[in-house]
């Protein structure tokens, strides 16, 4: 008998073991677009359950951080250090007293505001050993005069957006932001919607928050009778967080108006500071009551483990310097 040596050229091997480590780790197709993330002011989430949830899925964001938080201790310089350094998270600042930043002009000047508010923000911050090159105007309320100034001493700031789709940064550095916050809701299937457009369209998709909470920190009910400023629910509403609450009347819909803010809750009955409720729901609907700059934990995993396999996870600032965004 004769035996003969079979040989396999080396590439072809090569190439084997790569599609085979591709496909097994979930990474076969190539990504394409990118999704940005960020937290504003500064909460105990932030590196509690944020981080934990993002590195689960190979994730990072940005937290843009109002000082006073940090006067508050709800969050902390080391905390900062950590996410920065530890976790390759992008820290920005949010100024320093989270004043209305179009108010103080009107009121105090351009320059005090630079001052008060823009230097004595980023100054502490670098002070303990932070890169700070992003801004995030609190409540997303700037003008022209702002915009011109902060353009000369930021790599960008963020606009409100309720289609935050972009594939570069405007001229002036600004970028889109949409919240997903329950006081700005967005259904989660729209927001998987705007993945898959990312990912198909080579395009970034800004989102923000502020706190991920438990889901135990939220009530879900259905809606048994609606008033023009209450709605009825199926069931006792027993919520204990002292936090601001809002309503998401109907949770198959958008929140395209302002944020449907809670006066109180007796028993079954939620009474409203807006009086359109007939329009915004119906008997039937599922509603869901809980703190306003709050993020439902499982809407959040949701969100973050669809996201993963689609697109790469960005930092404000590797998303407005990437070559991919590089265009005007």
């Amino acid at each position: 008998m004769i035996y003969r040596k079979i040989t396999t050229p080396w590439f072809l091997f090569l190439m084997l073991l790569f599609f085979i480590a591709a496909t097994s780790t979930g990474y076969a197709e190539e990504l394409h677009g990118g999704i940005v993330l960020s937290f504003d002011d500064g909460y105990p989430s932030w590196i509690k359950t944020i981080t934990p949830e993002l590195e689960r899925v190979g994730g990072v964001a940005t937290g843009f951080v109002n000082n006073q938080r940090i006067r508050n201790r709800d969050v902390s310089f080391e905390d900062l250090r950590i996410l920065q350094n530890k976790y390759g998270w992008e820290i920005g600042t949010h100024t320093y007293h989270h004043f209305n930043a179009v108010e103080f002009v009107r009121n105090k000047g351009l320059t005090l505001w630079i001052k008060d508010e823009l230097e004595a923000s980023v100054d502490e911050l670098k002070s303990q050993g932070l890169i700070i090159r992003s801004l995030v105007f609190p409540f997303n309320a700037f003008n022209k005069e702002l915009s011109n100034e902060v353009s000369k001493k930021f790599e960008s700031f963020r606009y409100y957006d309720p289609f935050p789709l972009i594939d570069h940064k405007k001229n002036d550095g600004s970028i889109p932001g949409k919240s997903i916050d329950i006081m700005n809701y967005v259904p989660i299937e729209q927001i998987l919607e705007w993945i898959d457009f990312a990912y198909t369209n080579n395009k970034l998709l800004f989102l923000y928050g502020h706190e991920v909470l438990t889901d135990e920190d939220f009530v879900e009910g259905q809606v048994a009778s609606i008033k023009p400023k209450t709605l009825v629910a199926d069931k006792n509403i027993d919520i204990i967080t002292k936090k601001e609450l809002c309503l998401v009347p109907d949770n198959s819909k958008r929140n395209f108006g302002n944020a449907i803010k809670v006066l109180g809750i007796t028993g079954k009955e939620i009474l409203l500071q807006k009086d359109d409720l007939l329009q915004l729901t119906k008997p039937g609907a599922t509603f869901i009551v809980g703190p306003c700059y709050g993020t439902q934990l499982s809407y959040f995993k949701t969100l973050i483990k669809y996201a993963a396999k689609k697109l790469p996870f960005l930092t404000v600032h590797a998303a407005v310097n990437d070559k991919f965004n590089s265009k005007k």
